[in-house]
């Protein structure tokens, strides 16, 4: 009886080994390779009837292929629960199951095969391709009623659930960069190098996708910020395990890799390793070993984020600077002005090509980057003009944007010629008609000028919603706006066009209103159903805009902030709790900086959330001002889809922030259960309904989310979605260069370090919706390195299952969302979320009695009690840890967080 499960002792250590690879952010093989070779497969169900029946080879295979990521203890555990099926059996040869896979090294390389399939890269760094996953098994219906199970059906179903429950764990893992601060001076430093070491190094950054998606200015400027560098033979050039900060490119010599002292690769001139460095500080996949002398090309993470966002940010400015230059462009908001730059497409003209034919019909308006162009045959008419001949920073076309007109004149190219294009087409569908943004200025800039607005400090989306609401009516004459001792409608009217007379029976009031005059801004803060004390009379057909008391409220909560300076509703925290008030009973949750714990308040008994975060650890990876930031967001926002922060709190140690409870657990223990991932059509849309109004809250009041994801959703006591941890919430006005997120929901944007703003919360709706209806995220399998799922996403290639499993309506509006270019991506345009809310898929979903929660749920979890959290998994290994004895941090440290 000993031998046996010595034997298997082994094995479970083995197997542990593996772990530690296939759980790590890995460039290398996204299979694990045991040190005999073999090669372990992606998990596969593995039958109950077959589980009673299996060799201790079988369940070797077993547990590797379905959880590789079991604890030594617990694997130990189910070993011996399921050791009496063992007994009878006798040992059988080492080594006699391999899984059906073979391993055939060759020069550098390596090949796999697997029956009659097989794979194979002998150039670079190895990658073994990510075998398909498993087929969906089908959603059987029991009619409502689960079939009993049987011990063997109960071990299998306790195994799967960890096993899912530790993919959770690795997937939940989010990644972050260090801030980029565009306030910093950071100069590049050039080395010189020939024209064929240039040519060479492009060349072999050509397959890869970080720097296949660079313009050729920004790969220059890469390439000539790269230093070469001499290794002798028998040099570790990276560890594995160590955090990386460089990028190579191999000139001469042999590099080879190994995971855990086994051989996986190598590359030689032209190879490259080490591009996930670039984008944020990760541990090495592998060790990298110079076999020969070796020259190599390298660049360090700083400088390649430090250098595209610079060259972003000051190419979006020269942009800019162009735009406020066109006469009916100069006078649009700064946010128009953005949205414009990123939608202008790059086109190119060789010399001598007409970019413009005279009397075709004006469709584009263009910016020219680079080279020169001549205007010539001007006017339609017979009045001579001389030709003109235009450069870098001057634009042409910019009439087609408003009138469509044809133009009147020919333009060539006299150089080869860089521009910046824009369709009348792509313009409206993204901001909306031209005209309509010159009005919407000029409304904006009327309302700020009424005295009640302008003494009010409205925050910027405030004022900008409130000139959304500003609505175009037309009286006709002889109407009566308000009658002297009777009821009146508090609004705000401002005249367009038109005569207006203001009187009272006492004679001491008698004006006349013309264009551009205002009334009714006295009124909006009297009480509702107060008499009006003069007579407004309409005497000729008038045109105002009128903004109501109702939708002043709706935008900035209560009246009596007009006229008044800006108050954040972080004063309306609760001040009588405090942390001695609180009663600990068990964690919730495990992050990266600390754990969540459920609590009660000793003397009302009230439940929270409390959130403790530790000081050493947000130091460590320079998140203060994140959380700061967290902290500062929270405490002002308020939606019922939104968690509520309730008071913070801090000691030597840590940070704390006391939260709401929500106590229905994840969305992603909705979505991924013991017997099925995904769940059905309507099911989706009404999650999703839910979470789209908290992500639209947020983006009214210019705040990116960043982290959108199942395990970021909880489901209240009524089945509603409730978003929490704003960890990585920031409020853009422009554009943040910060690589954050969780990897399986990263926009292309972020991860290609191009500067993001809140459209990539949309990217992230998307792929949501798909993980809801699918059971997975669009871009990722089973055994997908970081490198693989990060270019997946970049070229956006992910497919729907066949079968219908994914509804018409849902695939377009996924389909509209996944947009790798942002301007033309569904919640960017310019109907900005209403384009995602009017879409088909989601026309059954009232809005109103949503956020009123009118609407049933699909599921309502079960809550025993206000302390119920049956519904979160157990993290009691976690309760049970003794406190840290790190050392305190030091005073200057703690100032850090005197904010907080």
């Amino acid at each position: 009886m000993f031998f046996p499960m010595l034997k298997k002792t082994l094995w479970i250590d083995s197997f542990i080994r593996i772990h530690r690879l296939t759980t790590s952010n890995r460039t290398v093989s996204s299979t694990a390779v045991h040190k005999t070779g073999v090669l372990l497969s992606p998990p596969v169900p593995f039958p109950t009837t077959v589980l009673q029946g299996s060799s201790i080879n079988q369940i070797k295979s077993y547990f590797a292929r379905s959880s590789g990521q079991l604890a030594r203890s617990e694997i130990l555990s189910k070993m011996n629960r399921l050791n009496k099926m063992f007994k009878k059996k006798k040992s059988e040869k080492k080594n006699s199951d391999n899984g059906g896979y073979s391993v055939t090294k060759g020069s550098g390389a390596f090949s796999v095969t697997k029956g009659s399939g097989a794979f194979s890269s002998s150039r670079g760094f190895v990658n073994v391709a990510a075998a398909p996953p498993p087929p969906v098994p089908p959603i059987v219906d029991h009619g409502g009623v689960a079939p009993m199970q049987t011990d063997a059906e109960d071990r299998e179903r306790q195994i799967k659930a960890h096993g899912r429950a530790r993919q959770k764990q690795k997937r939940a893992e989010n990644i972050f960069a260090e801030k980029v601060d565009l306030t910093e001076k950071f100069e590049v430093t050039k080395y010189p190098k020939s024209d064929g070491a240039v040519r060479f190094i492009d060349n072999s950054l050509v397959d890869n996708f970080i720097f296949a998606s660079l313009s050729a200015q920004e790969r220059r400027l890469l390439i000539d910020a790269m230093v070469m560098e001499k290794i002798q033979a028998g040099t570790v050039i990276i560890k594995q395990g160590e955090t990386g900060d460089f990028f190579y490119v191999v000139d001469e010599g042999h590099v080879t890799f190994a995971v855990d002292g086994n051989h996986v690769g190598a590359c030689g001139r032209g190879g490259s390793f080490g591009e996930l460095a670039l984008l944020y500080n990760c541990p090495r996949a592998a060790t990298c070993l110079a076999n020969t002398t070796c020259r190599l090309w390298k660049v360090d993470q700083r400088t390649f984020r430090y250098m595209l966002a610079n060259n972003n940010a000051s190419q979006q400015k020269d942009i800019h600077d162009v735009l406020r230059k066109v006469p009916f462009l100069s006078e649009l908001a700064e946010s128009d002005l953005l949205r414009i730059s990123d939608a202008l497409t790059s086109v190119t003209f060789p010399e001598g090509e007409r970019i413009i034919n005279k009397r075709d019909v004006g469709e584009v308006f263009y910016i020219l980057r680079e080279g020169k162009v001549k205007v010539h045959d001007i006017g339609l008419g017979d009045s001579p003009y001389v030709d003109q001949v235009i450069g870098p920073g001057d634009w042409f076309g910019e009439r087609a944007l408003l009138t469509g007109n044809v133009r009147i004149a020919n333009i060539t190219a006299v150089t080869n010629c860089t521009t910046l294009c824009l369709s009348r087409e792509t313009f409206e569908m993204v901001l909306g008609p031209l005209q309509h943004l010159i009005n919407r200025a000029a409304k904006k800039r009327t309302l700020e000028g009424v005295p009640v607005f302008a003494n009010s400090e409205f925050q910027p989306f405030e004022m900008t919603r409130l000139t959304e609401l500003l609505s175009e009516r037309t009286f006709p004459a002889g109407t009566i706006l308000a009658e002297e001792g009777k009821q009146y409608e508090p609004n705000l009217y401002i005249i367009r066009e038109g005569k207006i007379t203001v009187s009272n029976s006492k004679g001491d009031v008698n004006n006349n209103l013309m264009d551009a005059d205002y009334f009714g801004a006295l009124w909006l803060k009297e009480p509702l159903g107060s008499p009006s004390p003069i007579t407004v009379k309409i005497e000729n057909d008038t045109q105002c805009g009128v903004l109501t008391r109702k939708d002043i409220e709706s935008v900035i909560g209560d009246i009596d902030r007009l006229g008044k300076p800006l108050v954040m509703q972080s004063t309306a925290l609760n001040k009588d709790i405090r942390l001695n008030d609180l009663v600990k009973f068990r964690i919730l949750g495990v992050g990266t900086f600390g754990k969540v714990w459920l609590v009660s308040h000793k003397k009302t008994s009230a439940p929270y959330a409390l959130k403790q975060l530790s000081k050493r650890a947000i130091i460590g990876h320079h998140q203060v001002e994140g959380v700061l930031r967290e902290k500062n967001i929270m405490a002002n926002i308020q939606h019922p889809f939104v968690v509520d922060l309730v008071a913070t709190f801090q000691d030597d140690r840590h940070l704390y922030m006391l939260i709401a409870l929500v106590q229905g657990g994840e969305l992603f223990s909705v979505i991924h259960t013991e017997t099925r991932d995904g769940i059905p059509n309507g099911n989706s849309r009404f999650y999703a309904a839910c979470i789209l109004e908290s992500l639209s809250h947020l983006h009214r009041r210019g705040i990116a989310y960043r982290d959108l994801k199942p395990e970021n959703i909880l489901i209240d006591a009524k089945g509603y979605c409730v978003l929490v941890d704003l960890g990585f919430a920031k409020i853009v006005s422009d554009k943040t260069y910060t690589l954050c997120g969780t990897p399986e929901y990263l926009a292309p944007e972020i991860i290609l370090s191009k500067g993001h703003d809140s459209g990539v919360d949309y990217w992230a709706f998307g792929v949501l919706i798909y993980e809801m209806l699918v059971g997975r995220s669009p871009f990722y399998s089973y055994g997908t390195d970081q490198v693989s799922l990060f270019k997946r996403i970049v070229q956006v290639k992910y497919a729907f299952p066949p079968g219908g499993m994914v509804t018409e309506p849902a695939q377009d509006l996924i389909q509209r969302l996944i947009v790798r270019r942002q301007a033309n991506r569904f919640g960017c345009l310019a109907r900005k979320d209403m384009d995602v809310r009017d879409h088909y898929w989601f026309n059954v979903i009232d809005v109103d009695k949503l956020l009123r929660k009118k609407i049933p749920a699909p599921w309502v979890p079960k809550i025993k009690d206000p302390l119920d959290a049956s519904h979160f998994d157990s993290y009691r290994h976690e309760e049970n840890m003794p406190p840290s004895n790190k050392p305190h941090i030091t005073a200057q440290q703690q100032a850090l967080f005197k904010e907080f």
